[in-house]
């Protein structure tokens, strides 16, 4: 046996050495510039470079230049075999560079490449262009590959390129089922918190390559620690004869129903970062709820510099004001073990929001060594909403329709009646708050090691106005008169609060090699909490309160003292943590321990009723994680696991008896929760294949535990520690392009298991458990055919939610069938007509047919017309057929509701819109 394994390691030495003399490690450096007749030079961030084995120049290995121009590349080098580097760029002469040394690490220093100014007349030589390529971690579209339509938008070009999306409504843009945080123009920051603005006004024609990679945090960048949490950003890589150039768009639109749509914005966008943007829109196309004078009014600012060297700054300014109106209708069952109970509601609402937000951003690389970046953000908000709403519970399940639940309410016997509460609410809410941040990071030594430095203080201020008035009657309690009782409310609240975070955070990161890193960090946190609530009896003072929401003189008088709260709680916390980091070309690890010793303190007071207490206690943090990257394949397999304090105002508040129909308790009696979690994802990017597997589960998680009161329909909760609540949840997707067809698979499906208690009797130990197990499962497959004139779209959708309780064996499920098209076509004489219609099938527990179906078609027809087709006029039919239904329904633990919500029928908007470009 020793033989053998002296044989093996023989062999093996033999074999190491053997592979050592036939091929070396070899890294190449070196900086791409673009130069100009006249000597000037500026970086070429993400240029194509790439090593060639010659004579037949294969390919050896390839990359692309970063940010600055500069670029590494480490590939196997042969003996017997010549190499040399070649770099190119759209609109650049390519570059070659033999590599004729043998030394491990080759620097070439500054390469010069100059502009495609040479022209062969007798000589045209063409190559199909690669619509896409992988250059390490970074998906490159070229955008010549994928035709649009003549005078499209980003928006168009994004649903041609496999493994993007982009959805309208949401705004929401995808990478291979992973959200696009942010896009950057020319791998400058830009557009921030605005994608969809970019998405629907950039014009094609100014793009010639699309990039999608996964960015690092400025720390992260500096450090070289990084996670294994997916950031990735689209990059427009704009032609150059469009640098520089002034974009400006006006709309205007008005049509049946009060629908508008004004719109106007102006860009402009330089390669060196000096970028700025101006858009201000007021609409409520986009609104479907049947209020007519909903509206979204908004005006955003964004601008980004290059103020020298190594200094770029960016910010925003946005203001908006919201008006939004609904009318809906709810039913609602709750799990009980001696026979659910049931309610239904309806409420008509509205409410207006008006917010004043900005950020500035400040990135400064001071020198080689040393970076600092610093941030800054406010936000100032007034709100005001009103409802009024009707709610009645009942013992026994009511015949009812969700669209109109009191309809027929006449009908329903009233042995059945457990309440009937009517109610007027108002609230005004005024907020303000800013955040500020500075970070720096220091090179120490030679060496990769670095300290980094980071500083935060946040503030938050605000006032809450409520006023209620309402009116509940119980039809299971009488009063002294042998009839029903009636509760009578007319109550004002005033709760100021405020808030206060600071933090100090440092961090060293010592870097054994290129591939392995270990970081120490330490942070001191401190919070500050204040909240101050009187309530105001207003009932003696009706005769001179002339609306809902106005104090009639004299209301202090009406304070009451049993309602009287008061809170001031303190938190200081050290958080102390080690982080393990290995990265190499293919395999990544990430590890990390972590702890907060905290002290939390509260002075809180009810009424008569107060609480002072302290407490300290230590959280505990953990996560080990392993990614895969070769060739366009990605894994990860990651693990997480935290413990969380439960809350002081869990823990000590005094009884809440402001609602009569909901009374909150606390309980001193609560243990730490702890929550852990198993992630794994793999994808293949060039093959459109992407899956995904997720599973969590909490120990001692805090729930609410509900006792009812049968006569009154009122419930009493209080916290508690339960046990037995996981989720499982799957993901797939195929995405595949083949010429002008594209085709995409996804399907999900997940399971929760959500556990509570509940009693109904008049005992207060509350140990009945209620388990709800909920299963959902769906797809969706689209064909496109997307030729230069257009696109067809075929869609599919299909969704099953099923909920099943334990108590009474309750089972309940829902199935949605969607099939539609989309097509947008362009005509002679500029004329473009564009249709989607879908049709939807639903059905389920409690659904009556038809009357859930839907099918809902829209067209829009435009012209373009004028100068260099500037001009557009269009008309658009929404909803043709007036059959735009919402429903929606949720299931818990404790309980099974549907929500109805009334919309907006069809509708026509004419519309106005002239596009100018300049061009420098």
């Amino acid at each position: 046996m020793k033989a053998a394994h002296l044989i093996i390691l023989i062999g093996t030495l033999w074999a190491l050495g053997l592979a050592k003399g036939y091929a070396q490690h070899q890294v190449v450096t070196g900086r791409l510039v673009l130069s100009d007749k006249q000597g000037a030079e500026e970086a070429l961030p993400y240029a194509n470079v790439a090593v060639l084995g010659l004579p037949d120049s294969a390919l050896v290995k390839g990359t692309s230049s970063d940010k600055n121009g500069q670029f590494s590349l480490a590939f196997l080098r042969k003996p017997e075999t010549e190499y040399a580097l070649k770099a190119s760029f759209t609109g650049c002469m390519p570059l070659a560079v033999a590599l004729d040394s043998e030394a491990d690490t080759i620097r070439l220093g500054t390469l010069r490449m100059r502009d495609d100014a040479l022209r062969l007349s007798e000589v045209v030589v063409t190559a199909p262009l690669k619509a896409v390529e992988q250059k390490g971690d970074t998906t490159v579209y070229n955008v010549a590959a994928y035709p649009t339509p003549e005078g499209s938008y980003l928006e168009a070009l994004v649903r041609r390129i496999p493994g993007l999306s982009y959805d309208p409504k949401t705004h929401e843009m995808k990478f291979n089922g992973y959200p696009i945080q942010e896009i950057t123009v020319n791998g400058k920051d830009f557009f921030k918190g605005n994608k969809d603005v970019v998405l629907e006004n950039l014009p094609v024609k100014f793009i010639s390559q699309l990039k999608v990679y996964d960015k690092p945090t400025e720390q992260e960048e500096k450090t070289g620690m990084k996670s294994n949490e997916k950031n990735y950003v689209l990059d427009l890589k704009t032609k150059r004869e469009f640098n520089g150039s002034l974009l400006t768009y006006a709309e205007a639109g008005y049509g049946t129903y009060k629908r508008r749509d004004l719109n106007g914005r102006m860009m402009r966008f330089k390669e060196s970062g000096d970028n700025f943007m101006v858009n201000a829109r007021s609409t409520n196309r986009n609104f479907t709820s049947a209020d007519e004078d909903n509206i979204l009014n908004s005006v955003n600012l964004s601008a980004s510099k290059k103020v020298k060297e190594g200094l770029d700054v960016s910010g925003n300014v946005n203001y908006s004001y919201n008006r939004n109106g609904s009318q809906s209708g709810t039913y609602n069952e709750q799990y009980l073990s001696n026979g659910n109970q049931y309610a239904l509601a309806e409420s008509d609402q509205w409410g207006k929001n008006r917010n004043v937000n900005g950020h500035l951003n400040v990135n400064w690389e001071i020198n080689k060594r040393t970076s600092l970046i610093f941030s800054a953000s406010g936000r100032y908000s007034h709100s005001r909403s009103q409802s009024e709403s009707r709610t009645a519970t009942f013992n026994a399940r009511p015949e009812a329709d969700t669209k109109n639940p009191f309809a027929h309410i006449g009908d329903v016997d009233k042995a059945t009646w457990i309440n009937d509460n009517r109610q007027q609410s108002l609230s005004q809410d005024n907020n303000m708050d800013y955040d500020l941040r500075l970070e720096v990071v220091q090179k120490i030594g030679e060496k990769d090691d670095f300290l980094s430095f980071d500083l935060n203080h946040g503030y938050r201020k605000g006032t809450q106005h409520g006023y209620t008035l309402s009116s509940i009657d119980y039809y299971q309690l009488q009063n002294a008169a042998g009839g029903d009782s009636l509760y009578y409310q007319n109550q004002y609240r005033r709760t100021p609060q405020s808030s206060m975070n600071d933090e100090a955070h440092i961090a060293y990161t010592h870097a054994f090699n290129k591939k392995n890193r270990l970081q120490l960090s330490y942070g001191l946190e401190r919070e500050y909490e204040k909240l101050d609530g009187a309530t105001y009896d207003l009932s003696p003072f009706e005769a001179d309160q002339p609306a809902l929401g106005v104090l009639p003189e004299g209301y202090g008088e009406g304070e009451i003292d049993s309602l009287r709260t008061r809170s001031h709680s303190r938190t200081l916390r050290h958080n102390v943590s080690l982080n393990y980091n290995y990265t190499s070309e293919t395999w990544g690890i990430v590890a990390s321990v972590g702890m907060s010793p905290q002290r939390r303190s509260i002075e809180q007071a009810t009424g008569e009723h107060r609480a002072d207490t302290v407490a300290r206690s230590i959280e505990w943090r953990s996560q080990l994680s392993l990614s895969y990257q070769q060739e366009g394949s990605y894994f990860v397999l990651s693990y997480n696991g935290n413990t969380s304090q439960p809350g002081l105002e869990d823990m000590v508040s005094p009884t809440d008896y402001s609602s009569p129909l909901y009374i909150r308790r606390s309980n001193p009696h609560l243990r730490p929760s702890y929550r852990h979690s198993v992630y794994a994802v793999f994808s293949n990017f060039q093959e459109g294949i992407s899956t995904s597997l997720s599973w969590n589960q909490t120990f001692n998680s805090v729930t609410r535990a509900t006792l009812y009161n049968k006569e009154t329909g009122g419930r009493e909760t209080m916290p508690v520690n339960i046990n037995g609540n996981w989720n499982l949840m799957g993901n797939g997707s195929y995405d595949k392009r083949v010429k002008q067809f594209h085709f995409m698979l996804r399907a999900s499906g997940g399971y929760n298991r959500d556990v509570s208690l509940i009693n109904e009797d008049a005992s207060q130990n509350v140990n009945r458990r209620s388990v709800t197990g909920a299963t959902s499962l769906s797809s969706n497959i689209r064909l496109a055919y997307l030729p230069a004139w257009g696109n067809i779209d075929l869609t599919g959708e299909w969704s099953f939610y099923q909920s099943k309780n334990s108590l009474q064996g309750r089972n309940t499920y829902t199935r949605n069938y969607t099939c539609g098209v989309e097509s947008s076509v362009n005509l002679p004489l500029h004329f473009i007509v564009s249709t989607d219609a879908g049709y939807t099938f639903r059905s389920g527990t409690g659904m009556n047919g038809a009357d859930n179906n839907e099918l809902l078609w829209n067209l829009k027809v435009s012209w373009k017309f004028l100068k260099e087709k500037r001009g557009e006029l269009s008309v658009y039919w929404a909803d043709i057929l007036s059959q735009r239904k919402s429903f929606m329904r949720y299931a818990s633990a404790t309980a099974f509701s549907e929500r109805y919500e009334e919309q907006l029928r069809g509708y026509v908007l004419f519309s106005f819109a002239y596009r100018f470009e300049r061009m420098k």
